[in-house]
């Protein structure tokens, strides 16, 4: 196994993982109203990207592109983000990277019979794309941007007619339709053998999932920028029982999460992602620290003694 971190598209932060005593980074170049960055700076910064990877011997696990809004109303592909996809694909090539990790945004304008339909043609192109530039294809399972393929009922229907296909699973999102025991145990047990990464976050959570809703109230404020005062500093703080503090200090059972991995024979790549408003500066700092610590001592690597 190998342990890493989503990191900011910065040469900098190749320093950082190293003095971490990381293995690798993950680049997520989503759509810019998703944290993401015009595809124009992303060609300009993938050289800086590169030499950084090479000169600090950190590699590039992982690009994504997340909360793609693929299709067009009718089921079609969207050449304007094709483009965008294919785009990405070609940095990961040049940066080596081994995953390329993606969703597919629901439609509103189509049934579901047809969402699913439209999306695994779609899928069937990006992982076509990604392995001729060497990378393995992963579907995410967080619903950000109206991802919508994240649970076994999505995954029965799609992953066997894309070959090729695999999932990027994070635990923490199993919290969204699980409660706040999540889903993770079973979804692991039955779906492990399909996964080709992991995402390494923690959760706290009571009750159940008010995320579908706040992604809701995000997109709002985008859409309606007048309204944002009121929804994301009146409303927004008022929803107070979820967070994400560092994998060890939180809910999941990492311990037997990994058993269930090791009884699937995995052995690929893990990949931290600090997401928490509450987890910033120097606490923040600690909590990956310790996060390496913890995960590091669940890894089995044949070659150490």
């Amino acid at each position: 196994m190998k342990l890493g971190m989503i990191i900011r598209p910065q040469p900098e932060e190749f320093d950082h993982l190293k003095k971490l005593g990381l293995d690798f980074a993950e680049l997520d170049f989503n759509p810019t109203q998703y944290f993401g960055m015009p595809i124009e700076q992303i060609r300009e910064v993938v050289p800086q990207l590169k030499e950084a990877s090479q000169r600090t011997g950190i590699e590039v696990g992982a690009v994504g592109r997340w909360a793609s809004h693929l299709l067009n109303e009718d089921g079609s592909v969207n050449e304007e983000e094709w483009n965008n996809v294919r785009e990405i694909i070609k940095a990961g090539k040049e940066l080596g990277a081994k995953h390329y990790l993606c969703s597919v945004a629901y439609v509103p304008q189509l049934t579901y019979y047809k969402n699913i339909t439209a999306a695994i043609a779609a899928l069937k192109m990006i992982v076509a794309e990604a392995e001729q530039a060497g990378m393995k294809t992963c579907l995410v399972n967080c619903i950000m941007g109206g991802n919508y393929i994240t649970t076994p009922e999505q995954w029965k229907l799609v992953l066997d007619e894309v070959p090729g296909l695999y999932l990027k699973y994070d635990p923490s999102h199993s919290f969204v339709h699980g409660g706040d025991k999540g889903a993770y145990l079973r979804e692991a047990f039955e779906w492990g053998d399909r996964f080709g990464y992991v995402h390494i976050k923690g959760v706290v959570q009571l009750g159940d999932s008010n995320e579908p809703f706040m992604w809701k109230l995000r997109d709002l404020c985008q859409q309606h920028p007048e309204m944002e005062e009121v929804l994301m500093h009146q409303i927004m703080p008022q929803v107070n029982h979820y967070d994400n503090p560092p994998a060890g200090i939180d809910s999941i059972n990492w311990r037997a999460f990994f058993g269930i991995l090791y009884k699937h024979g995995y052995d690929g790549y893990l990949s931290i992602e600090p997401h928490s408003r509450t987890w910033q500066g120097e606490k923040g700092e600690w909590g990956v620290e310790y996060t390496i610590r913890y995960i590091r001592d669940l890894m089995f690597n044949p070659s150490e003694k």
